[in-house]
């Protein structure tokens, strides 16, 4: 039998339905809900729109959407932002326009910050950075988790990238990112691996790994 997921969100009022297309769940429940649209991981029904400010200083992302809301992109509701650029490209990826490093918008961190805590009373259990290839940007990446961690906030990584890659990085920016964030969601999409992916994951071979660092310091001798 077909394991079903259902993700009810009482703050907005929506639920999300995992392990169904869409016309099968009209089909089922159709009677009862409202015509239903196909939400994925990094794909959200609408994004907030983005413009750059005139004089930009300090560090900068490449940003392709950042949105609110969200229940695919972590655990419980989520704030994502979600980079532009990608040396990957997974075959089959559900997000092929955020690809071309040169596409989006270019933003400082602390545009970023505000428009991740903005609005203030936002119902969210955490935010998330995914992609693109957050990676990519690691100087950015790693200034913008600083500041969200300074906050208090729970913070999830995706990347194309395992954690073995990851840690072999040379960028002192890329351990830091590692140390501080809450989870990291790793691997590339593989689109024959889509379905039974569980909550979070677009594939099945793709980790959910809590608190990265730690597994490095404990399976690799790396100093905190």
């Amino acid at each position: 039998m077909r394991e079903l997921t259902w993700i009810v969100d009482p703050a907005a009022g929506t639920a999300v339905v995992e392990g169904i297309a869409g016309d099968e769940l009209a089909a089922l429940v159709g009677d009862l809900l409202p015509p239903a649209r196909e939400v994925n991981c990094a794909r959200p029904l609408s994004s907030l729109p983005l413009s750059s400010g005139s004089d930009i200083a300090g560090p900068t992302l490449r940003v392709a959407r950042l949105y609110h809301g969200s229940v695919v992109d972590g655990p419980g509701r989520r704030s994502v932002l979600q980079l532009q650029g990608c040396p990957i490209r997974c075959r089959g990826c559900y997000v092929p326009e955020t690809h071309d490093p040169a596409g989006g918008v270019s933003l400082s961190v602390e545009e970023v910050v505000r428009g991740f805590l903005d609005p203030v009373g936002e119902p969210r259990d955490g935010m998330t950075v995914t992609g693109g290839e957050a990676f990519s940007q690691p100087a950015g990446l790693a200034a913008l988790i600083r500041q969200l961690k300074a906050h208090g906030l729970h913070v999830v990584v995706y990347s194309g990238y395992t954690l073995e890659v990851l840690a072999r990085r040379p960028e002192p920016e890329v351990r830091e990112t590692l140390h501080l964030i809450d989870l990291l969601v790793d691997g590339p999409f593989v689109s024959a691996l889509a379905v039974g992916a569980g909550e979070w994951r677009g594939s099945r071979n793709q980790r959910l790994i809590p608190h990265p660092a730690r597994i490095l310091v404990e399976r690799e001798g790396w100093i905190e």
